[in-house]
């Protein structure tokens, strides 16, 4: 996050005007998502690694990447722009990274620092971060620093500079130019006491802010400050008073001050006490009156005229504008939430990650489902003498890339380790009922409509042959596995559209010929949590009809989904039937979920999963 901050702020510039397309390029690239290493060196590794991984993509060989990710909307320009961003802002930090953790002279570190900065905003040959007012004062702010010679003697870690650099400034005021003819002026204490207006509004007369809280010093006492010569902790609320007094004798004043300061409600400052006792409660009523006219013009400005549910959304784009292809994962989200496939391939907004954070579930079931798919692919047709070992093996391939993560990695790999176990031991009592199996098998067919056709797409985990000839599709699952209600009604129809496709010869594989019309055995989820019960084979025993059956039922109800939204006339609505009350999807923000469905919205027809 302070990363970003640095590359897109206004005065950056490392020798170049323009450097936006670099940074966003270099923010979708490695700085969403898991942190990289530290330093401008492992951003650069970082960065080789993804182009290393994303140069099938520009080959046309096929990215390792999901084809929703964001990621690969990244041309090979863009991260060439975005290595050379790195290269240069490597060589502007150069001077600070090259300290190392001991202790140098707080004069040395400040150079090294006014060097950096100057390298950060170097534009031709103009340094943007010591141009105008403010910056001359950080200009002179360095310059003290690194010619005292009290810093000189100074040493101090790395680590204690920002705090020592804050202090440094803390005490230096910039004081933005006069300009002539300004009707409104924000003035401090003293400059107020300086100048004369026909109208003064004095704010923040809270107490503890106007007057200020005296401050009782640890290590002088009040005898002791005296024989000093020094002042006293009160007197800078007497010149407070004084300030008051003089500004309050205004033609025309506005006494203000804050109810709350950060949710805490506020004590009104000792001079409006004594005021109100001074003034008594009839007039000091009437001074309150007068000032209520102000604050209802204020409060009517932000009053609504009316107070109405927000509606839910229901967007209608032109059929031209519709999806005519899906995957059959996506299925499930436009019976659940339309606006999810609205958002998604109408609009097309693609949600990237959060900044700086740490793997979760989703890469975990990516790592995991990789070791499956190497693991059936080499050995589709013969097991290897011990499969535990050699999906270890593969696992520690696939998991290397945590090493940044030692968290994670703790976690994640002793489950993994128990998931490999009792895969072994499945596999090996599993194979003998199968005589082909085939692995991320990816299937395409078309259902027809009016003018053209709708494209379903998807990728099988596994497939396998029985010794009959019927097929068992299998979908693995790091996370939670649906209800076999779930299926049979249509709400989780990943499995029975797959079988679907397969049953209209739909899935190509090299290792398994699936022509059109087969037999659907069985339909099952494994489930690999890797815990006290490492995975489990859970196959659907559907309560009606057979797996063949409950496939040609979901292509149906399919088919009349896709007919019912190739009208112009058909919304896509928000959180149709949503598996979470309070959560569903990515774009749940963009359909302003939070401000229709606390009210309940309005009361609309929306029909049931087809």
């Amino acid at each position: 996050m302070t990363l970003l901050g640095l590359l897109k702020h206004p005065l950056l510039r490392l020798g170049a005007r323009d450097n936006e397309k670099a940074v966003v390029a270099l923010e979708r690239a490695i700085l969403r998502g898991p942190r990289p290493r530290a330093g401008t060196a492992g951003l650069s590794q970082a960065l080789e690694a993804f182009c290393a991984q994303h140069k099938k993509h520009w080959s046309k060989e096929g990215s390792d990447l999901h084809r929703s990710d964001p990621r690969l909307g990244l041309a090979e320009g863009d991260l060439t722009a975005a290595a050379d961003l790195v290269r240069r802002l490597a060589e502007a930090l150069a001077p600070l990274e090259s300290l190392d953790t001991g202790e140098h002279a707080l004069s040395d570190i400040a150079a090294r620092h006014r060097d950096v900065l100057a390298a950060l905003s170097r534009d031709g040959q103009h340094e943007q971060a010591f141009a105008g007012a403010d910056g001359a004062k950080l200009a002179d702010a360095f310059e003290d620093l690194v010619v005292s010679e009290a810093a000189a003697a100074l040493r101090i870690a790395p680590s204690d500079y920002v705090e020592l650099f804050a202090a440094v400034l803390a005490d230096r005021v910039v004081r933005p130019p006069p300009q002539s003819g300004a009707r409104v002026r924000i003035l401090g204490l003293l400059e107020a006491r300086l100048t004369a207006s026909d109208r003064i509004v004095l704010g923040g007369l809270v107490e503890g802010a106007w007057p200020p809280e005296s401050r009782t010093d640890a290590w002088l006492s009040r005898p002791m400050r005296i024989a000093l010569g020094l002042d006293l902790p009160e007197r800078r609320i007497g010149l407070t008073a004084h300030d008051f007094a003089q500004m309050f004798s205004a033609p025309e004043v506005f006494l203000t001050r804050a109810a709350k300061v950060g949710g805490a409600p506020t004590s009104p400052s000792r001079f409006l006490q004594r005021l109100a006792a001074v003034a008594g409660e009839r007039r000091w009523q009437a001074a309150l009156e007068r000032g209520s006219i102000y604050l209802a013009w204020a409060r009517t400005l932000d009053r609504p005229e009316r107070v109405t549910a927000e509606p839910r959304p229901a967007p209608k784009p032109p059929r031209a504008a519709r999806p005519k292809r899906l995957s059959v994962t996506e299925i499930e989200h436009w019976l659940r939430d339309p606006y999810t496939i609205y958002a998604k391939h109408v609009l097309h907004l693609a949600p990237l990650d959060a900044v700086d954070t740490a793997p979760g579930a989703a890469d975990r079931g990516t790592f995991i489902h990789n070791v499956l798919r190497e693991f059936s692919e080499r050995f589709a047709k013969k097991l290897p003498p011990d499969p535990a070992d050699v999906l270890i093996e593969m696992g520690r391939k696939h998991f290397a890339t945590l090493e940044d993560f030692p968290e994670a990695l703790a976690f994640w790999w002793p489950r993994f380790a128990r998931i490999a176990q009792w895969l072994g031991g499945w596999e090996a009592g599993r194979r003998t009922s199968f005589d082909l199996v085939a692995a991320e098998i990816r299937g395409e067919i078309e259902i027809a409509l009016a003018d053209g056709a709708f494209k379903l797409s998807g990728v099988a985990d596994r497939i396998e042959r029985d010794c009959k000839g019927g097929y068992v599709i299998l979908d693995y699952k790091t996370g939670s596995v649906r209800t076999e209600k779930q299926v049979r009604v249509g709400l989780a129809p990943q499995l029975t559209l797959e079988a679907a496709m397969l049953r209209q010869g739909g899935f190509k594989s090299e290792t398994m010929s699936i022509p059109a019309g087969g037999s659907i055995a069985a339909l099952a989820y494994v489930a690999l949590k890797g815990g006290a019960r490492a995975g489990e084979f859970m196959p659907i025993d559907f309560k009606e009809g057979s797996p063949d059956a409950q496939a040609d039922r979901a292509l149906a109800k399919l088919a009349a989904l896709v007919r019912r939204f190739d009208d112009d006339s058909e919304p896509y609505r928000s959180l149709v039937h949503p598996m979470w009350k309070a959560r569903y999807g990515d774009y749940d923000h963009l359909a302003r979920v939070k401000e229709w469905s606390s009210t309940g919205g309005p009361e609309d027809d929306i029909p049931g999963a087809p």
